[in-house]
């Protein structure tokens, strides 16, 4: 996937060189050149940055209201080695919404809620996060789903 990605930045780069050359030799004013130019080279930047999403990097985005927890990793700050803790959460937005990785700080609040979540998702409870107004995330049971009844005929 990475070296796919790099190919693809490595194309877009090359074809916005090339467009850029012929546009620096046209003949049109200096002023509208150099806007044309400046565009190109912000929709470059976009365009590398937007990769981000599609490699599936965490995102440092605030996490949505109502999500379901599907997967998480904690790691805790180690003062010997001077870094930072970190907890990378995989979580599917309510109602049904795309799977998206978020890394959050490191929370002794947040790893005890993941610790009592776990332990929840073992005895076979989905986990549903809500985030509140201080920025906490709280986890409960998701309610159960039940499957649609056939009808009869």
């Amino acid at each position: 996937m990475t070296s796919n990605l790099i190919f693809l930045s490595a194309t877009y780069a090359f074809v916005l060189f090339v467009l850029l050359l012929i546009l620096a030799r046209a003949k049109i004013a200096f002023a509208l050149r150099l806007v044309i130019i400046v565009l190109a080279g912000v929709s470059y930047i976009v365009h590398f940055f937007s990769l981000d999403q599609l490699r599936g990097w965490p995102t440092t985005a605030a996490l949505p209201e109502h999500f379901t927890l599907k997967a998480w990793s904690i790691t805790e700050p180690n003062p010997s080695t001077e870094t930072a803790g970190r907890i990378d959460l995989w979580i599917q937005e309510e109602p049904a919404g795309a799977l998206r990785a978020h890394t959050l700080s490191y929370s002794s609040a947040l790893h005890q809620e993941l610790e009592n979540a776990g332990e929840r998702i073992q005895q076979g409870y989905r986990q549903q996060g809500a985030t509140k107004g201080s920025g906490t995330v709280e986890f409960s049971d998701a309610p159960r789903r039940l499957p649609e009844k056939k009808g009869s005929g």
